[in-house]
């Protein structure tokens, strides 16, 4: 962990980044400058896809300090544009994923409905039996 403590360092945490983030964020070694002056870019990287090993985020936590201006504003840029795409990514198949939501809602629908049919077809042959039934019956005790 940084160099301040732990309590101080969970202060900054909670300050700079969003709420969802806190937990995670206390699993890595993050300088606290950094939290404090570039908190976009720390939850850029804490919310990265492609960087889907907690090894590679601390690896670029641990980093950021070696790197210049020019590199951390590329690193930034990078990480802007992926969430960027993932973004419209998501927004092209939400639609799709509405649509599919609908046919199976349908469908869902429909098999309730022929459900309701086939078992009102069954209650109507069962009533058409017993009718039958009583009638033979009626004609046997005359």
């Amino acid at each position: 962990m940084p160099s301040i403590k732990q309590q101080d360092y969970s202060i900054i945490i909670k300050k700079y980044l969003p709420e969802d983030l806190w937990a995670k964020a206390l699993n890595f070694s993050i300088p606290a400058d950094y939290v404090q002056s570039m908190p976009e870019l720390i939850e850029l990287v804490l919310r990265s896809r492609s960087m889907d090993k907690d090894e590679e985020k601390q690896s670029w936590f641990n980093l950021m300090p070696l790197m210049n201006e020019e590199q951390i504003t590329k690193l930034n840029d990078i990480l802007t544009r992926e969430k960027q795409k993932l973004q419209e990514i998501e927004k092209k198949y939400e639609q799709k994923k509405i649509e599919i939501k609908k046919k199976y809602l349908l469908k869902r629908q429909n098999m309730g409905y022929i459900k309701n049919i086939q078992d009102i077809q069954d209650k109507e042959a069962s009533n058409r039996e017993s009718d039958v039934e009583e009638a033979e019956n009626l004609l046997e005790a005359i």
